[in-house]
């Protein structure tokens, strides 16, 4: 299914700023979670949010949620500036939709598994939220997105932006057979095999090759069947990897077979970990006062693992360019 003309002016209009990229690769490619009801808690009248959140022993901090532009009402439908005024389940205008993040733990987990999941997906949704509200940008979420029609949306919106980002004259392919790259014709241990995506500078020089992958399991043995050929008679071109995991991205960062790898919300995933990570007596809001301490947590993170953004893939690409 092509790209459509929205989604490529969504990325046209947004370029040089790589948290709304962000915004808009996870947005569009949304895979709705099924615990995101978790979200409207219970509240006892005369009871503040925080309150609520020590009482249920949260894993998240509603704060996050109000900050990036969430409204709480109680029971009653009365908007929540400090304290419930009824008791009863309170509710979120927009809803609370959540992604699926974490396929590791089921919808039918319990206890610290099951909050440590609730709390992640909600960090995201509350730092997407944010991105999308303070740029206004508009992104139509979908609810059930095949999970096939996932991957070829992230390589479409993926091969647009760098399309859009890198110098007049460049290419970017996708699907090209491997014995069409020079040294790798006439090969007899190539066979039908295709690229996942090619760089190709203005001089049609082959910059580098990249795998797009939303979760990095998927299709490991095809790709490295497709790598084989590649380092061995083109050891010369760089293989790269973009990719959308989130329970293993520290693994892409550390392990990936890749040459290097990079992340469409570096930032954000780092603030999933730091979630993901907090034992099940502590308390999110006390460790994450407020969005920008947990975002703050989330860049470092970043940082430590030495996890870019696909801004830094366009970067290196273009440098690459430059090398004799």
């Amino acid at each position: 299914m092509p790209l459509e003309p929205a989604h490529k002016a969504l990325i046209e209009s947004h370029l040089e700023d790589p948290e709304a990229i962000s915004a808009i690769f996870l947005g569009l490619c949304w895979n709705e979670s099924i615990l995101a009801s978790e979200a409207r808690l219970d509240l006892h009248p005369n009871e503040s949010l925080s309150d609520a959140s020590r009482r249920h022993k949260l894993g998240w901090n509603p704060a996050w949620l109000t900050e990036a532009g969430f409204t709480a009402y109680d029971s009653a439908g009365t908007a929540l500036e400090e304290e419930s005024h009824t008791q009863g389940q309170m509710h979120w205008d927009p809803p609370v939709r959540t992604h699926r993040l974490d396929d590791k733990v089921k919808d039918t987990a319990t206890g610290h598994s099951r909050r440590r999941r609730i709390g992640g997906e909600i960090a995201v949704l509350a730092l997407w939220t944010h991105a999308v509200t303070s740029r206004n940008v508009s992104i139509e979420r979908p609810c059930q997105l095949d999970r096939n029609l996932r991957g070829a949306r992230f390589r479409d919106l993926l091969i647009h932006f760098l399309s859009a980002s890198l110098p007049a004259g460049w290419q970017v392919r996708h699907e090209v057979p491997l014995t069409h790259i020079r040294g790798l014709h006439m090969r007899r241990d190539v066979g039908d095999r295709k690229s996942d995506i090619l760089i190709i500078d203005e001089g049609g020089r082959l910059v580098a090759a990249l795998s797009s992958k939303w979760t990095w399991r998927s299709d490991r043995g095809t790709e490295a069947a497709q790598m084989v050929p590649l380092t061995r008679y083109r050891p010369d071109v760089p293989y790269a990897m973009a990719t959308a995991e989130f329970p293993r991205a520290a693994g892409v960062a550390r392990e990936s077979i890749e040459d290097r790898t990079y992340h469409i919300c570096p930032g954000w995933v780092g603030s999933w970990m730091a979630v993901n990570e907090l034992a099940a007596d502590a308390s999110a809001l006390a460790r994450w006062p407020d969005l920008a301490a947990l975002k703050q947590e989330g860049i470092n993170r970043a940082q430590t693992l030495a996890l870019n953004g696909l801004d830094v893939l366009v970067k290196d690409l273009k440098n690459s360019g430059d090398i004799l």
